[in-house]
């Protein structure tokens, strides 16, 4: 009889462990080299000039650069940055920040930079639990560069 308990906690412990890993996890380098496939999705996607993944003051960062046309600007921003919420969730360590360079394809318009916090765009973009307005007022910040 002890041997059945024992047995029978035994297997519960290894199928909650297993079941609590049972989610992919990618590297960072996994994670970057999937950012291009993801936009080679789809044909209208911006073209991305740059991925990378560093650490700036101890937060992880993912980074990408695309270029952008005036005419679909916020469009490009705004799938930029979901299929960057879409990929990192898939990451072993979870991301800090965002940052999206828009490089404009016309010399008039300066270059912009889109710092979003990451645990709050995927709310916004995977799960749908940050409304859009929320969103563009306390998750991300654009300055001209």
């Amino acid at each position: 009889m002890d041997n059945l308990k024992y047995l029978i906690k035994v297997s519960l412990f290894l199928w909650c462990c297993i079941s609590i890993n049972a989610k992919t996890k990618f590297s960072d380098r996994q994670v970057a080299t999937m950012i291009p496939k993801y936009f080679a999705r789809d044909h209208n996607a911006p073209k991305i000039t740059r991925t990378r993944v560093y650490g700036e003051n101890g937060k992880k960062v993912l980074h990408l650069n695309i270029e952008v046309n005036r005419n679909r600007y916020e469009n490009q921003m705004e799938y930029a940055l979901s299929a960057m919420a879409s990929v990192s969730q898939h990451a072993a360590r979870p991301f800090d920040t965002f940052v999206l360079i828009m490089e404009q394809n016309s010399r008039q318009i300066k270059d912009e930079k889109v710092a979003a916090k990451a645990k709050c765009t995927i709310d916004h973009f995977v799960f749908k639990r940050v409304k859009s307005d929320k969103w563009m007022n306390k998750c991300i910040k654009i300055e001209e560069i």
